[in-house]
């Protein structure tokens, strides 16, 4: 049965919101149904227009409670403990590892970056300065820590920081087309395992000026306890 509107604000809202993700990663802004977004949050769509108001409010909606979570677990590694090249590692293993947990929120990432490309996007603007802004000015400022520090070798922070995203975000939209090149899927535990080294290995490579040291860095990083950078 569809809850009423005196469902509890919190449970109503973020069920809406979990099944908005889901919707809007299945079939876009454009594509998705409120009613469709009613009936898998097990809510009545008089509730879902109560809290967002429109569809776009809701897509809106939807893409905050992505990013402000990403920007809260990445900002909380990236100012956390440890040298600027174990802050580093870590955030780059971070970044795989979200997008590898959920298809739903890479793609509604996704298809807001086609419409952006198509020039139909009113949200990027404000996603820039609202998260991926301040959470690229972290990223540059602890490259460059890294660099002053003699941790790594000497190199462009807004130019790595892009390479080292593009690495984790290439992987991902690529998949189709490493499926029919390998057989294999890259979403497959063992080929993700793969990867989460692979990816580690590739950015300790590009920062170090010890190679070895990175290397190294890079294994103790992979062998941390899962749970020791918990998302929000």
């Amino acid at each position: 049965m569809a809850t009423s509107l005196s469902a509890r604000p919190d449970d109503a809202r973020g069920a809406l919101l979990r099944a908005a993700i889901a919707e809007f990663a299945a079939r876009g802004e454009a594509g998705a149904r409120t009613d469709a977004i009613a009936r898998a949050a097990g809510v009545n769509k008089a509730l879902l227009h109560y809290y967002f108001g429109t569809k776009q409010a809701l897509y809106a909606a939807a893409l905050d409670a992505i990013l402000a979570g990403l920007k809260e677990h990445y900002l909380g590694i990236l100012e956390g403990p440890g040298t600027a090249g174990q802050r580093m590692l870590r955030y780059v293993l971070a970044n795989f590892d979200r997008m590898a947990g959920s298809r739903d929120y890479a793609r509604v990432l996704g298809h807001e970056m086609m419409r952006a490309r198509a020039g139909e996007s009113a949200s990027v603007p404000r996603m820039v300065q609202a998260y991926f802004g301040p959470l690229n000015a972290v990223v540059c400022r602890t490259l460059d820590e890294g660099v002053r520090s003699g941790e790594f070798r000497a190199l462009d922070p807004g130019q790595t920081a892009l390479s080292l995203t593009g690495a984790n975000v290439f992987y991902f939209l690529s998949a189709p087309v490493f499926t029919e090149l390998t057989g294999r899927d890259p979403r497959d535990p063992e080929m993700l395992a793969r990867r989460r080294v692979a990816i580690l290995d590739l950015a300790a490579s590009v920062l170090f000026a010890d190679r070895e040291a990175g290397q190294g860095t890079a294994r103790a990083v992979l062998d941390e306890p899962a749970g020791t950078h918990p998302e929000p």
